[in-house]
């Protein structure tokens, strides 16, 4: 049972009258948004759930500066919270030690990177991501919590897809860089919502798409499902205007491990859905969809020379990196190769070995294992087909997201990094309840076999 924080009536009647004493002194709008930030506090305070539900539909919609913002204030509520309440203490389990594990590891190439300015403006993400995990894991502890975050998530990637098809329809420019026109003469243009750049905004997609399929195929309520597919075809048709291979594929690798986990006898249906795509599909998909398979086209060029380049950085960087973070690398890449103006290696795998050496690369791989053994372990296993359809659409998630980290580095933005924490938060909440459940089981069964005192 949580404890309710009991305020004093003195102490309300003090603040209302400092805030209408301010009212004299400044403008109506300053004391309106006074009065709005301490009520908004005053919620959050009280109900932390609410804070992290508006975080995971909002944060997506600020600026990067106000992103973190948001992200550093939520959690400093949250955690005077546990200090004036002392009720469910901040709790770290097994499965979740590498994370943290990790997470040193950063903070160490940060504060050894030979830019460590540049590198703390990277570790501020990581960390306001880790902010969001912890509380997602400690307050998520019911199906129903959980499923309000995710379902946040589903509506905002809905509202961004829903602004990318009106920039198809309306027409906005394909910026220089974008496109090979040579091979790539039909697109009218690449959708970006608010991301700036079609490329992330598709990143983004690939990232939470699988979580609308999860709902979609967990619901037993025809009109949860009717609304869940509107909304996946909007967020798919968005996709499909990024004219982003790399998310393509990314999605399509998600569905089939989504497919094949929780029904595979369904992947009989992938060959004669392919073949009937070839006919649906506009023509300038499927020409966009070819063009990766010509090693002359732009984009694949350019990505080849810059991987030739940052394997040249790795050998001579190889034990410990360049330290965290997109300047170091871009500051050393330029000592290479001047004439290309780049800010990341087009690759997380490649971008995180060049960061953090070796020894960095092996504590990623090791942080990339935990998350799929701790999804395999609880919720793929669990007898719930709550638990078990949203295992697999975090597993889909995030073997789509480390596919397209192929071809883009998924902690060079501010927004796509928190949604990997977001994410993670997901996942280790439904790895956590299927844990308890186990233990609860167990206990049970014990209980009946040797008697109560045997849990003693």
């Amino acid at each position: 049972m949580e404890r309710k924080l009991k305020l004093n009536p003195l102490l309300l009647f003090a603040v209302g009258f400092v805030i209408g004493g301010a009212a004299l002194y400044f403008k109506l709008s300053f004391t309106i948004g006074l009065w709005a930030a301490l009520f908004g506090i005053a919620v959050l305070f009280e109900n932390p759930m609410a804070g992290i539900i508006g975080a995971a539909f909002g944060y997506i919609f600020l600026p990067d500066t106000l992103c973190l913002a948001l992200l550093y204030g939520i959690f400093g509520l949250y955690l005077l919270r546990k200090i004036f309440l002392k009720n469910r203490p901040l709790q770290i389990e097994g499965q979740e030690t590498m994370i943290y594990v990790y997470f040193l590891m950063l903070a160490v190439q940060t504060f050894t990177s030979m830019i460590v300015a540049g590198s703390i403006r990277d570790f501020a993400i990581h960390t306001g991501g880790l902010m969001l995990f912890m509380m997602i894991v400690n307050e998520s502890y019911d199906e129903k919590r959980l499923h309000k975050i995710i379902t946040a998530v589903v509506v905002a990637t809905t509202i961004l897809a829903l602004i990318g098809i009106v920039q198809y329809i309306v027409g906005v420019d394909i910026k220089e860089g974008w496109l090979d026109e040579k091979f790539n003469t039909d697109i009218r243009a690449r959708v970006y919502s608010i991301f700036g750049n079609p490329n992330i905004f598709a990143e983004y997609l690939v990232m939470t798409m699988p979580l609308t399929v999860g709902v979609l195929w967990s619901s037993k309520r025809d009109g949860v499902r009717i609304s869940f597919l509107a909304m996946f075809a909007v967020q798919l048709a968005a996709l499909f205007m990024t004219m982003s291979r790399g998310g393509w594929l990314g999605l399509a690798l998600s569905l089939l491990i989504f497919i094949v986990i929780v029904r595979k006898e369904l992947l009989l249906l992938a060959i004669p859905m392919a073949g009937a795509a070839v006919y649906i599909i506009p023509q300038t998909f499927i020409a966009r969809f070819m063009t990766i398979f010509n090693m002359n086209e732009s984009s694949a060029s350019y990505r080849l020379q810059i991987w030739k380049v940052a394997i040249r950085i790795i050998k001579d960087n190889f034990l410990l990196g360049l330290g965290l973070g997109y300047m170091p690398f871009k500051r050393t890449f330029e000592r290479y190769l001047s004439t290309l103006g780049i800010f990341h290696a087009h690759n997380t795998f490649i971008e995180i070995f060049a960061e953090m050496g070796v020894l960095g690369f092996f504590f990623f791989v090791l942080f990339v294992i935990a998350i799929f053994v701790a999804l395999f372990r609880y919720p793929i296993k669990s007898e719930d087909r709550y638990m078990r359809t949203m295992g697999a659409a975090m597993v889909a998630s995030f073997s789509g997201m480390l596919f397209h980290g192929m071809f883009e580095n998924i902690f060079y933005m501010t927004k796509i990094t928190t949604t990997f924490y977001l994410l993670l938060g997901i996942a280790f909440s439904l790895a956590r309840m299927c844990r308890r459940r186990k233990g609860l089981e167990l206990m049970k069964e014990r209980t009946g076999v040797y008697g109560e005192e045997s849990i003693i």
